[in-house]
């Protein structure tokens, strides 16, 4: 077995265990997701960006912790206005979050993606491209706080990511930092993946837009998920989007990639179609973009959680229009989730 058949496993022996998160309210709009899961010991943490609808984007950060992996309660929340007076910038939406332990000092790192746009343009599907987004860092000691601002780490400042540096799938290799995220050039629509890497998950080097196999990546092309430490590459494993339907991002392809440092590539590992394992799941569009996987070693799990598109309580699938929840699957770690673990621990 190589590490490269670990993405199949987790696929294909996938199975739903259920609704982790609600969204404040069940209408048009209203969504949860767009988390990170990390496991510490004992402890399951799991970040959230609640939203109710247009007005009400992004407006928190929340914290939530379990002791099984599948019973949340929140523990902390930090308001879009706290975050808006640590920045010193009027913030009109939180989004994607990413929360890791440092190796090294222990504290704890908390990722967001704010929109720093002068008004609140991103609302509207038909000026969605008009906003400005970038990627703010807040450590502290405990996930329950106090959080200390601690700057912008990925700023919109270059070609590439003129518009949006943000979303990003953040992990740890090798005790570095690995950040794959969203890149828009300033006044366009083209959307693509960067990498960015860092020793101390504080001060970043950005190294442009990947190439997929030696190719350019398509106009629109998302990831999210986890990048998991193997013997060699680090391998991306989550969420593939492509589409955009009615100004939201929407996926149905569950995807791997190995990351290339000195190509600045991505190898493509494995694509295939979600299947809605739920009655939870649109079953034309299942996932919102936002997906978070971890390695439960004592538990001998994946856990895998998804931002999903309800078929029910919303309009239809699109932005405004949605209702979205997070949603838990899991799936058997086998001999190489054990040596993955192991190499973690070393």
């Amino acid at each position: 077995m190589t590490d490269l058949t670990l993405p199949h496993e987790i696929f294909e022996n996938r199975k739903f265990e259920g609704v982790v998160l609600d969204p404040p309210e069940f209408k048009p709009g209203y969504w949860c997701g767009a988390g990170k899961l990390w496991i510490d010991g004992d402890d399951y943490w799991l970040t959230s960006r609640p939203r109710a609808g247009a007005d009400r984007r992004g407006y928190a950060a929340e914290i939530y912790r379990s002791g099984n992996g599948r019973d949340f309660a929140l523990v902390k929340s930090l308001s879009k206005d706290e975050v808006s007076r640590m920045a010193g910038e009027n913030i009109q939406s939180i989004e994607n979050q990413q929360l890791l332990k440092d190796p090294s000092t222990a504290n704890w790192h908390l990722y967001l993606s704010l929109d720093v746009y002068r008004e609140n343009a991103a609302g509207d599907a038909e000026r969605v491209y008009e906003s400005k987004w970038e990627t703010y860092l807040l450590t502290a000691r405990d996930p329950r706080g106090p959080w200390k601002g601690m700057g912008f780490v990925l700023r919109a400042d270059q070609d590439c990511d003129g518009a949006e540096a943000r979303d990003s799938t953040i992990d740890i290799f090798h005790k570095d930092y690995v950040a794959l995220y969203k890149a828009r050039p300033e006044g366009g629509s083209k959307v693509n993946m960067a990498l960015a890497t860092s020793e101390d998950g504080i001060t970043w080097k950005k190294h442009g837009v990947l190439r997929i196999d030696g190719k350019p990546q398509p106009d629109f092309f998302l990831l999210n998920g986890s990048i998991i430490s193997t013997r060699g590459s680090p391998l991306f494993v989550g969420i593939q989007t492509t589409d955009v339907v009615n100004g939201a991002a929407l996926s149905r392809k569950f995807a791997s990639y190995t990351i290339d440092f000195d190509r600045i590539q991505l190898g493509k590992v494995f694509l295939e179609d979600w299947t809605p394992g739920s009655i939870y799941e649109d079953p034309s569009y299942p996932i919102h973009t936002y997906s978070t996987l971890a390695l439960d070693e004592s538990a001998g799990r994946w856990m895998m959680m998804v931002e999903a598109v309800d078929p029910t309580t919303g309009l239809e699938p699109g932005l405004n229009l949605e209702v979205d929840r997070v949603l838990l699957y899991t799936s058997k770690a086998g001999s190489k989730g054990s040596q993955i673990g192991k190499a973690l621990r070393d």
